[in-house]
């Protein structure tokens, strides 16, 4: 008698669960792992001056994200579709003139997570600057008033009593391989909402929706940021 109690009670908290939202701040600050805590270390970043050539090779390198699923979290690489949205910058750029080759770094190069692992091996391929993508997911499972009946046990099955809220923000942060300069650093998001039964909501199929949403965004904005810090001089580096 005791364990069907304490199921039924289970089964009506479930039924009753609600939205937590989404904690854009801890999500940003998970993005932002580095900071600066010295003067000498502002002071040697001011220091630093833009010195790109015209065009230039550029190399991209996704790290893997991460989603959070309300106080806990996985480790979610981007896909190769995420990655072949990408590269469809590479001809709008060589055709601009302003790179004059576009790659993708790949992991095995790569042997470490930090800011000047990626410039090493962007460096090996002989690039004079990297973009970093990264990102950064959030999903918010919760119960319409359809998950009232999940007490009911076979319900989760077939009544679309839930919904999942994805939250995903990307960015792009283009680094000078040699002196670590920062030319841009852009970020979209991208949110999307699924509502099916309890049992057939899949997490990293919603979170998916949303990084391509939100990476389709990325791309555009790359662009025309970048051809605004185009240097207006031939002779001139950026």
């Amino acid at each position: 008698m005791k364990q069907i109690l304490i199921l039924i009670a289970g089964l009506f908290l479930f039924s009753c669960a609600s939205s937590q939202g989404f904690d854009r701040g801890l999500m940003r600050e998970s993005l932002s792992r580095d900071q600066i805590n010295t003067c000498n270390e502002i002071e040697r970043i001011l220091n630093l001056k833009a010195q790109l050539p015209k065009p230039f090779k550029l190399a991209i390198y996704f790290k893997d994200s991460f989603t959070y699923h309300h106080f806990c979290h996985d480790r979610t690489a981007l896909t190769l579709e995420n990655k072949n949205k990408i590269a469809e910058l590479e001809k709008d750029l060589i055709d601009k003139k302003i790179v004059s080759d576009l790659f993708v770094i790949n992991n095995s190069i790569v042997h470490g997570i930090s800011l000047k692992d990626i410039r090493l091996a962007a460096a090996r391929l002989g690039a004079d600057a990297v973009m970093v993508i990264d990102g950064i997911g959030s999903v918010d499972k919760h119960n319409n008033v359809l998950g009232a009946t999940y007490c009911l046990i076979i319900t989760p099955f077939f009544i679309p009593g839930t919904i999942a809220d994805s939250l995903y923000i990307s960015r792009a942060n283009l680094w000078d391989v040699r002196n670590e300069f920062l030319y841009l650093s852009l970020e979209e998001e991208a949110k999307t909402t699924e509502t099916r039964p309890a049992f057939f909501i899949e997490k990293k199929r919603v979170i998916n929706e949303a990084k391509i949403q939100s990476l389709n965004k990325l791309i555009p904005s790359i662009l025309n940021r970048m051809i605004k810090m185009e240097p207006k001089d031939e002779e001139e580096v950026w």
